[in-house]
């Protein structure tokens, strides 16, 4: 009995159960303890031991990278910081990965993997916040009326206490210094309760890990990387896409379950709903905030810690829509450092080169990432061509049901298998059993649409709000 239980789920993916599981203990011991000294002040310590524990010698690919984005922040010269930092971290990134290859090391993968991204995150975003609040104490004309900045920047043991902090440090979700900074407000360990934000997080991993651990058991992803796939018709192959594409997002519907729980726990993305917090920004309205923080009986929620809407990610009408509600603090985090502060004429190419670097230099990441914008570009197309009812402000139900089954859903379940299948031999493999359909359907649409355009012969326009490849999966720029 114990093997079949052992064989539900893969190796790693126990390693990463046992990391939530403990890290939601440790978060809720903190919690009981009502000690805020050790609230805040031995997340980093906790997060670094763990990793110790968990990846042994591998932790050491974190240390360069921290200790000298530290000192950058501590003694670079301002000009110059957020770019020695931002592309150091990145070509760091690609050269620990590639390390295998020149030296006789293991590659850094699964856990080791996950750290190192989280960490990638964290010293770029953190190095930002500071230099923003130092342009801020310079000129405060230079930015928005509301946004908020560090008031104190931090030592190199809060640096360190922010980079390995335990929460979310090998899942996700991202967050900010701030927010970490704002969840040591006495009011959230003392006086606000958890549990409601807990609980609804406990019924979707009710449902999300029984599907997760069925679906892989019937649709395993290596079913996909040999040519057995061509003894499949095409019907079984979409199918099974369709369900490769489950599998995933119930795997990552269940740990993020978890991994935000441990947030809550320890009072991280939690804000008076007056002040209308958003992922990773916090409070938009700090006057709000300011008022309310410390207020025992303000009525609280967790959006700035959330990293997932479900419903839209089902049930949304379109690509855009869907790709923004996934993993929304990465999101955020790309919106806030690399789509805000580029050049608008290639910021959205450049967003989802570094979104695809981010997540890793295989092929079938960029092969997927880099046909988003044209699947956005084509739905803006089409639906600039069925007009919205004025009463419900929604396009006909028969559309969107259509849209939705064929266009959207399983132009993702494409996509996703060329996320999923990594290299570029099994992802050309499947994707030519499905004879690249995905690219046939949408590559004329965009091509003649691109012709008429530069002919001047274009007979209807897409609605600027709709029209707009500067928001193919950034959240909108009010929010940040």
């Amino acid at each position: 009995m114990s093997l079949d239980l052992l064989g539900l789920l893969s190796r790693d993916d126990w390693i990463y159960a046992g990391i939530l599981l403990l890290s939601f203990g440790i978060s809720w011991g903190i919690r009981c303890s009502q000690n805020e000294k050790l609230a805040r002040q031995s997340g980093g310590a906790i997060g670094f031991a763990m990793a110790l524990l968990i990846l042994g010698w591998k932790i050491f690919y974190s240390l360069p990278i921290t200790a000298f984005v530290a000192i950058c922040i501590k003694y670079s010269s301002q000009r110059h910081l957020t770019t020695l930092v931002f592309i150091s971290t990145f070509v760091y990134l690609m050269f620990v990965r590639y390390l295998h290859f020149l030296f006789d090391v293991n590659e850094l993968a699964s856990q080791a993997n996950g750290v190192q991204l989280l960490i990638t995150l964290r010293t770029i975003g953190l190095t930002f916040e500071v230099s923003d609040a130092r342009r801020y104490k310079k000129d405060p004309s230079q930015f928005r009326e509301g946004k908020r900045f560090l008031t104190d920047e931090p030592s190199f043991f809060d640096i360190f206490n922010y980079f390995y902090h335990f929460c979310g440090l090998f899942t996700g979700p991202y967050y900010s210094y701030q927010m970490l900074v704002d969840s040591y407000e006495p009011v959230l360990l003392k006086s606000w309760s958890p549990m409601k934000e807990i609980r609804v997080r406990a019924i979707r991993l009710c449902w999300s890990a029984p599907l997760f651990i069925l679906f892989n058991k019937m649709f395993p992803l290596d079913g996909l990387r040999s040519d057995s796939v061509w003894d499949m018709s095409f019907t079984e192959r979409m199918i099974y896409a369709a369900a490769v594409f489950v599998v995933f997002r119930t795997r990552v519907y269940s740990a993020w379950a978890v991994s935000e729980s441990i947030c809550v726990t320890m009072g991280l993305g939690i804000y008076p709903e007056a002040s209308k917090p958003r992922c990773v920004v916090g409070p938009t309205d700090t006057v709000a905030y300011e008022k309310m923080k410390s207020d025992p009986n303000a009525v609280r929620n967790s959006e700035a810690i959330v990293n997932i809407d479900i419903k839209e990610i089902e049930m949304s009408d379109g690509f855009r829509s869907g790709i923004r509600a996934w993993n929304k603090s990465v999101q955020s985090w790309l919106a806030l450092y690399v789509h805000s502060r580029s050049n608008r004429l290639y910021r959205v190419e450049l967003t989802l080169f570094v979104s695809a670097l981010w997540h890793g230099t295989y092929a079938g990441y960029f092969m997927s990432f880099l046909i988003v914008p044209m699947c956005a570009a084509v739905e803006d197309i089409i639906f600039s061509m069925v007009s919205v009812d004025p009463a419900t402000n929604e396009r006909p139900k028969w559309f969107r049901y259509l849209y939705t089954f064929t266009l959207r859903c399983r132009g993702f379940d494409f996509l996703a298998t060329g996320f999923l299948l990594k290299n570029f031999v099994d992802t050309h493999r499947f994707w030519s059993s499905l004879y690249y359909w995905l690219l046939l359907v949408m590559l004329p649409v965009y091509a003649i649409h691109k012709i008429c355009a530069i002919m001047g012969h274009r007979t209807k326009k897409a609605p600027k709000n709709l029209n707009n490849n500067d928001d193919i999966n950034m959240p909108n720029k009010k929010e940040l």
